[in-house]
């Protein structure tokens, strides 16, 4: 064995972590989404019905789907629900690491 020359690529190894660590964070905020997507579709239920041979009642379902998208995506953006939050703090347990926030979320409002 040639102990010039590393068995590991440390580069590669960073590398793996970094894009590791992307991967959680793309996992997390999707789950953020997927929540608020489903909160908001809930809440927005019973909106844009009219009567059965209304105009409102053939579009009405495109309208609140734009609205559920838009409002969904938004709120994901800006994490406001804590889904992101709470997946990255289970991640952080499971794997045993602190980031030195002492459990507390990270923008406390």
């Amino acid at each position: 064995m040639d102990i010039r020359k590393p068995s590991i690529d440390i580069g590669k190894l960073l590398g793996r972590a970094d894009r590791l660590q992307m991967k959680k964070e793309e996992t997390a905020m999707a789950f953020e989404k997927l929540f608020a997507r489903q909160l908001v579709s809930q809440m927005t239920e019973g909106l844009f019905k009219g009567s059965e041979d209304s105009m409102m009642n053939a579009g009405g379902d495109v309208y609140r789907d734009h609205i559920v998208d838009t409002l969904s995506s938004e709120l994901a953006q800006q994490e406001k629900l804590g889904m992101s939050e709470l997946v990255r703090r289970y991640w952080e347990q499971r794997s045993g690491g602190d980031s030195g926030s002492g459990g507390a979320p990270a923008n406390p409002e």
